[in-house]
């Protein structure tokens, strides 16, 4: 009767569950480039629904194994967004997952941080994750199908003596869904334009400038510059007090004013350097023009004129 009364404290406390889905949100593509994106899912697929008796032994193991058919989210291009994969929040190599291989949640104090050990309370698994920066990608939805193989072996119970009464010792296999939505982004680098100095309108220079933007890979936009604060009868103005500045910005080296609405609008494959689809993180495409202060204006008051314009990027 005592045998079986102890007997009956060895029972199985694990079992795999169905995973929750790990998200990384909707990040912008510039963001997915070149910084660290990270996300979790409370569950991995092991559940526990008791108290783990004793403390782990190194015969003792909870064993994950990683694998996939790709290498990482897949996007709707075919892109790859690379990413790792931690037993932990802590991005140290020891808790580093590597796919294709059983790493062992029995170690570096692991199962007993996340109070497996000694608690009556159901409890689940966690699993990290971290992209790796340089992941140059289209826009759109990637995600990937993990397959987890959980395998576990520990003495689910002791008697009073400190001998094993019966080990927990089975396996399972989860699917967990990991995903990110890359949104098109892009950064600018558009110098001030700066006439200088003259005594009359017709003394002022051609300014020759040019403006790079580098935006998320394979996607076609446009560039639009605004009318500005003052403008008037088609023309963009500078201000000083009261008086005012007409003057214009032109596409290239050519006369055609670039504005802001249809047409007005610069496209992507209209640029000087590297037309076509965005390129992506590291690689700017150049779009030249040319400021000029319009001669056929009554010379205004001497002063120091501004006007501010407006730079967007549609998709």
């Amino acid at each position: 009767m005592l045998a079986s009364g102890l007997a009956s404290q060895a029972h199985a406390l694990c079992r795999t569950a169905a995973t929750t889905p790990a998200d990384f949100g909707s990040i912008s593509s510039i963001l997915a480039a070149t910084t660290v994106q990270s996300t979790s899912t409370p569950n991995a697929g092991l559940h526990c629904t008791g108290s783990l008796l004793s403390l782990l032994t190194p015969t003792d193991h909870f064993y994950a194994t990683v694998s996939s058919t790709t290498s990482g989210l897949v996007g709707p291009t075919g892109d790859v967004l690379t990413y790792n994969i931690y037993a932990t929040n802590s991005t140290a190599a020891a808790y580093l997952i590597n796919r294709g291989s059983r790493y062992d949640f029995a170690r570096n104090n692991i199962i007993d941080l996340l109070g497996l050990l000694a608690d009556a309370t159901s409890k689940t698994i966690p699993i990290y994750f971290g992209t790796i920066t340089g992941n140059n990608v289209a826009a759109g939805v990637y995600s990937e199908t993990l397959s987890i193989l959980w395998e576990w072996n520990y003495c689910a119970g002791y008697n009073n003596q400190g001998t094993c009464i019966g080990r927990d010792d089975s396996s399972g296999t989860v699917t967990l869904t990991v995903s990110m939505t890359v949104n098109n982004d892009c950064t600018v680098s558009a110098p001030n334009i700066s006439f200088g100095d003259a005594p009359a309108v017709v003394a002022f220079s051609t300014v020759n400038q040019s403006i790079s933007i580098s935006c998320t890979r394979g996607s076609p936009y446009t560039v639009g510059l605004d009318a500005g604060q003052n403008a008037n009868a088609g023309r963009r103005r500078m201000v000083s007090g009261s008086n005012f500045l007409s003057y214009d910005i032109f596409k290239s080296a050519g006369t055609t004013v670039w504005g802001s609405v249809g047409s007005a609008r610069r496209s992507s494959s209209d640029a000087e350097v590297n037309p076509g689809n965005g390129f992506g993180s590291g690689r700017s495409q150049v779009f030249n023009y040319n400021a000029k202060v319009y001669t056929d204006q009554p010379a205004p008051a001497a002063g120091s004129y501004l006007d501010n314009v407006i730079l967007d990027i549609g998709f």
